[in-house]
Protein backbone atom coordinates (compact mmCIF):
# COMPACT_ATOMS: atom_id res chain seq x y z
CA UNK A 1 0.00 0.00 0.00
CA UNK A 2 1.46 3.39 -1.01
CA UNK A 3 1.47 5.57 2.10
CA UNK A 4 1.71 8.88 0.25
CA UNK A 5 -1.44 8.16 -1.72
CA UNK A 6 -3.40 6.91 1.28
CA UNK A 7 -6.45 4.70 1.26
CA UNK A 8 -9.50 5.04 -0.95
CA UNK A 9 -12.94 5.14 0.63
CA UNK A 10 -13.61 1.53 -0.37
CA UNK A 11 -10.29 0.39 1.05
CA UNK A 12 -10.94 2.21 4.31
CA UNK A 13 -14.36 0.61 4.62
CA UNK A 14 -12.85 -2.81 3.93
CA UNK A 15 -10.10 -2.31 6.51
CA UNK A 16 -12.59 -1.21 9.16
CA UNK A 17 -14.79 -4.23 8.42
CA UNK A 18 -11.77 -6.52 8.85
CA UNK A 19 -10.72 -5.06 12.19
CA UNK A 20 -14.34 -4.97 13.40
CA UNK A 21 -14.41 -8.76 13.01
CA UNK A 22 -11.29 -9.12 15.18
CA UNK A 23 -12.77 -6.80 17.77
CA UNK A 24 -16.09 -8.62 17.85
CA UNK A 25 -14.50 -12.07 18.14
CA UNK A 26 -12.29 -11.07 21.05
CA UNK A 27 -15.04 -9.17 22.86
CA UNK A 28 -17.50 -12.05 22.62
CA UNK A 29 -14.83 -14.49 23.80
CA UNK A 30 -14.14 -12.32 26.84
CA UNK A 31 -17.81 -11.93 27.73
CA UNK A 32 -18.73 -15.57 27.21
CA UNK A 33 -15.73 -16.93 29.12
CA UNK A 34 -15.78 -14.24 31.79
CA UNK A 35 -11.99 -13.89 31.72
CA UNK A 36 -10.06 -10.68 30.93
CA UNK A 37 -8.11 -11.34 27.77
CA UNK A 38 -4.89 -9.85 29.12
CA UNK A 39 -4.96 -12.61 31.76
CA UNK A 40 -5.85 -15.33 29.26
CA UNK A 41 -3.20 -14.28 26.75
CA UNK A 42 -0.01 -13.12 28.51
CA UNK A 43 1.70 -12.52 25.13
CA UNK A 44 -0.43 -9.39 24.61
CA UNK A 45 1.56 -6.16 24.67
CA UNK A 46 0.93 -4.93 28.23
CA UNK A 47 -0.08 -1.30 28.77
CA UNK A 48 2.96 -0.39 30.88
CA UNK A 49 5.44 -1.88 28.42
CA UNK A 50 3.60 -0.41 25.44
CA UNK A 51 3.55 3.01 27.12
CA UNK A 52 7.32 2.97 27.64
CA UNK A 53 7.91 1.90 24.05
CA UNK A 54 5.63 4.56 22.56
CA UNK A 55 6.94 7.25 24.88
CA UNK A 56 10.48 6.70 23.62
CA UNK A 57 9.25 7.14 20.06
CA UNK A 58 7.30 10.29 20.90
CA UNK A 59 10.31 11.82 22.66
CA UNK A 60 12.30 11.26 19.48
CA UNK A 61 9.56 12.45 17.15
CA UNK A 62 8.42 15.64 18.89
CA UNK A 63 11.65 17.61 18.21
CA UNK A 64 11.52 16.52 14.56
CA UNK A 65 7.93 17.68 14.30
CA UNK A 66 8.72 20.99 16.01
CA UNK A 67 11.55 21.67 13.58
CA UNK A 68 9.26 20.90 10.66
CA UNK A 69 6.48 23.16 11.95
CA UNK A 70 8.93 26.02 12.39
CA UNK A 71 9.48 25.96 8.63
CA UNK A 72 5.74 26.34 7.94
CA UNK A 73 3.74 29.51 8.47
CA UNK A 74 0.36 29.65 10.19
CA UNK A 75 0.74 26.82 12.68
CA UNK A 76 1.77 28.69 15.82
CA UNK A 77 -1.32 27.60 17.76
CA UNK A 78 -0.63 23.96 16.93
CA UNK A 79 2.99 24.31 18.09
CA UNK A 80 1.85 25.88 21.35
CA UNK A 81 -0.68 23.10 21.96
CA UNK A 82 1.94 20.42 21.34
CA UNK A 83 4.36 22.21 23.66
CA UNK A 84 1.74 22.09 26.42
CA UNK A 85 1.39 18.33 25.92
CA UNK A 86 5.12 17.66 25.90
CA UNK A 87 5.59 16.94 29.60
CA UNK A 88 2.45 14.79 29.86
CA UNK A 89 2.76 12.47 26.88
CA UNK A 90 3.62 9.37 28.94
CA UNK A 91 0.62 9.89 31.20
CA UNK A 92 -1.59 10.47 28.16
CA UNK A 93 -0.37 7.38 26.33
CA UNK A 94 -0.88 5.21 29.40
CA UNK A 95 -4.41 6.51 30.02
CA UNK A 96 -5.46 6.29 26.39
CA UNK A 97 -4.03 2.79 25.89
CA UNK A 98 -5.55 1.40 29.08
CA UNK A 99 -8.43 -1.05 28.52
CA UNK A 100 -11.83 0.34 29.44
CA UNK A 101 -14.58 -2.04 30.42
CA UNK A 102 -17.01 -3.26 29.31
CA UNK A 103 -15.65 -2.78 25.80
CA UNK A 104 -11.98 -3.71 26.34
CA UNK A 105 -10.83 -6.21 23.74
CA UNK A 106 -7.91 -7.25 21.54
CA UNK A 107 -6.64 -4.47 19.29
CA UNK A 108 -4.06 -4.58 16.53
CA UNK A 109 -2.59 -1.26 17.76
CA UNK A 110 -0.45 -0.70 14.65
CA UNK A 111 -3.41 -0.44 12.31
CA UNK A 112 -2.30 1.71 9.38
CA UNK A 113 -2.16 1.29 5.63
CA UNK A 114 1.31 -0.29 5.41
CA UNK A 115 0.05 -3.21 7.51
CA UNK A 116 -2.87 -3.91 5.18
CA UNK A 117 -3.02 -6.07 2.08
CA UNK A 118 -5.85 -5.54 -0.40
CA UNK A 119 -6.99 -7.93 -3.10
CA UNK A 120 -8.46 -6.85 -6.43
CA UNK A 121 -11.96 -6.89 -4.92
CA UNK A 122 -10.73 -4.55 -2.13
CA UNK A 123 -11.07 -7.28 0.50
CA UNK A 124 -8.54 -6.63 3.25
CA UNK A 125 -5.99 -8.76 5.09
CA UNK A 126 -4.31 -7.37 8.20
CA UNK A 127 -0.57 -7.96 8.65
CA UNK A 128 2.10 -7.47 11.36
CA UNK A 129 0.52 -8.48 14.67
CA UNK A 130 3.50 -7.89 16.97
CA UNK A 131 1.87 -4.93 18.78
CA UNK A 132 -1.42 -6.69 19.58
CA UNK A 133 -2.79 -5.25 22.83
CA UNK A 134 -5.73 -5.42 25.25
CA UNK A 135 -7.20 -1.96 24.72
CA UNK A 136 -10.05 0.10 23.24
CA UNK A 137 -11.43 -0.69 19.76
CA UNK A 138 -11.46 2.97 18.78
CA UNK A 139 -7.66 3.07 19.08
CA UNK A 140 -7.44 0.97 15.91
CA UNK A 141 -10.15 2.97 14.14
CA UNK A 142 -8.58 6.31 15.00
CA UNK A 143 -5.06 5.29 14.01
CA UNK A 144 -6.27 4.19 10.59
CA UNK A 145 -8.23 7.38 9.91
CA UNK A 146 -5.56 9.69 11.33
CA UNK A 147 -2.56 8.08 9.65
CA UNK A 148 -3.74 6.60 6.39
CA UNK A 149 -6.73 8.48 4.98
CA UNK A 150 -6.30 11.51 2.69
CA UNK A 151 -7.43 14.81 4.18
CA UNK A 152 -10.59 15.41 2.16
CA UNK A 153 -11.79 11.85 2.56
CA UNK A 154 -11.18 12.02 6.32
CA UNK A 155 -12.96 15.36 6.63
CA UNK A 156 -15.97 14.34 4.56
CA UNK A 157 -16.46 10.73 5.58
CA UNK A 158 -15.26 10.19 9.17
CA UNK A 159 -18.79 9.96 10.58
CA UNK A 160 -19.91 7.63 7.79
CA UNK A 161 -16.84 5.45 8.36
CA UNK A 162 -17.53 5.29 12.09
CA UNK A 163 -21.10 4.22 11.29
CA UNK A 164 -19.72 1.57 8.95
CA UNK A 165 -17.34 0.25 11.62
CA UNK A 166 -20.12 0.28 14.25
CA UNK A 167 -22.45 -1.74 12.02
CA UNK A 168 -19.84 -4.41 11.35
CA UNK A 169 -18.75 -4.50 14.99
CA UNK A 170 -22.28 -4.87 16.35
CA UNK A 171 -23.48 -7.21 13.58
CA UNK A 172 -20.51 -9.56 14.02
CA UNK A 173 -21.00 -9.56 17.78
CA UNK A 174 -24.72 -10.26 17.41
CA UNK A 175 -24.02 -13.20 15.10
CA UNK A 176 -21.82 -14.62 17.85
CA UNK A 177 -24.54 -14.16 20.46
CA UNK A 178 -23.72 -10.80 22.03
CA UNK A 179 -25.90 -7.70 21.77
CA UNK A 180 -23.42 -4.94 22.62
CA UNK A 181 -26.03 -2.24 23.19
CA UNK A 182 -28.40 -4.35 25.30
CA UNK A 183 -25.97 -6.55 27.25
CA UNK A 184 -23.06 -4.13 27.67
CA UNK A 185 -24.93 -0.83 27.52
CA UNK A 186 -22.44 0.50 24.97
CA UNK A 187 -24.02 2.76 22.34
CA UNK A 188 -22.98 4.46 19.13
CA UNK A 189 -22.49 7.73 21.03
CA UNK A 190 -20.08 5.95 23.40
CA UNK A 191 -18.08 4.90 20.36
CA UNK A 192 -18.00 8.51 19.21
CA UNK A 193 -16.77 9.70 22.60
CA UNK A 194 -14.06 7.04 22.74
CA UNK A 195 -13.02 7.82 19.16
CA UNK A 196 -12.51 11.45 20.10
CA UNK A 197 -10.00 10.46 22.79
CA UNK A 198 -8.40 7.82 20.61
CA UNK A 199 -7.53 10.45 18.02
CA UNK A 200 -5.10 11.98 20.51
CA UNK A 201 -3.39 8.63 21.05
CA UNK A 202 -3.28 8.10 17.28
CA UNK A 203 -1.62 11.48 16.82
CA UNK A 204 0.98 10.70 19.49
CA UNK A 205 1.77 7.41 17.77
CA UNK A 206 2.07 9.22 14.46
CA UNK A 207 4.43 11.75 16.06
CA UNK A 208 6.57 8.81 17.18
CA UNK A 209 6.93 7.85 13.51
CA UNK A 210 6.82 11.35 12.05
CA UNK A 211 9.87 10.70 9.90
CA UNK A 212 7.64 8.49 7.72
CA UNK A 213 5.64 11.57 6.68
CA UNK A 214 8.47 14.08 6.35
CA UNK A 215 10.24 14.58 3.05
CA UNK A 216 7.21 14.01 0.84
CA UNK A 217 5.10 17.11 0.04
CA UNK A 218 1.87 15.07 -0.09
CA UNK A 219 2.29 13.40 3.30
CA UNK A 220 3.68 16.59 4.86
CA UNK A 221 0.53 18.47 3.84
CA UNK A 222 -1.66 15.65 5.13
CA UNK A 223 0.16 15.91 8.47
CA UNK A 224 -0.33 19.68 8.60
CA UNK A 225 -4.03 19.30 7.79
CA UNK A 226 -4.41 16.67 10.49
CA UNK A 227 -2.67 18.74 13.15
CA UNK A 228 -4.77 21.78 12.37
CA UNK A 229 -8.03 19.80 12.28
CA UNK A 230 -7.33 18.10 15.61
CA UNK A 231 -6.37 21.42 17.14
CA UNK A 232 -9.55 23.06 15.87
CA UNK A 233 -11.61 20.13 17.22
CA UNK A 234 -10.10 20.54 20.71
CA UNK A 235 -8.22 17.22 20.60
CA UNK A 236 -4.73 18.55 21.41
CA UNK A 237 -5.24 18.81 25.16
CA UNK A 238 -4.59 16.63 28.19
CA UNK A 239 -8.06 17.62 29.44
CA UNK A 240 -9.43 15.07 26.97
CA UNK A 241 -8.71 12.25 29.39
Amino acid sequence: MEFSRGLTLDQTRSALAAVAKLHALSLVMKVKEGTPLDKKYPFLFQTARATDSYQQLVERGLPQLAQFLETRHGHTSVMEALARLKNDTKELISALLAPSEPIALITHTDFWCNNLLFKDDNSCRVLDWQMVTYSKPTNDVALLLVSSVPTELRRRHSTILLDHYWKHFTDNSLQLGLDIEVELGYKRQDLQNDFRRSQLLALLLCIGSVDVALGDPVTEQRLLDLLQDLHDDGILTKDLI
